[in-house]
């Protein structure tokens, strides 16, 4: 058996170790909260804070590309507004889809 081969058994055999004796690490429980609030922060920081982040660069860099005379900045310019609106309304565009389901 070469290195490579032994390694690969030990971290096989280690992870299945930690995850027979750590149950809760196995299912992403750790202390200080379940996966499902972890996960519904993780989403909340995405929709309110990224998303925007990202839209408003967008939008500059379809300006910046607007003013060097790119030929199809236009076509950027008017993709990332519609990509814009999305991102700045996403946050109401799930609440609606979840009540719509009854949450």
């Amino acid at each position: 058996m070469n290195k490579s081969t032994a390694f690969s058994v030990f971290l096989m055999v280690g992870l299945i170790g930690v995850m027979a004796f750590f149950p809760e690490s196995a299912f992403a429980q750790v202390i200080g909260g379940g996966f499902e609030s972890k996960m519904q922060g993780l989403t909340t920081k995405l929709i309110t804070v990224i998303l925007p982040l990202v839209s408003v660069l967008g939008l500059v860099y379809a300006v910046i590309l607007a003013l060097t005379g790119d030929g199809g900045a236009k076509t950027r310019i008017i993709m990332v507004i519609v990509c814009s609106v999305v991102g700045f309304m996403a946050p109401h565009i799930i609440s609606w889809f979840q009540s719509a389901a009854g949450q």
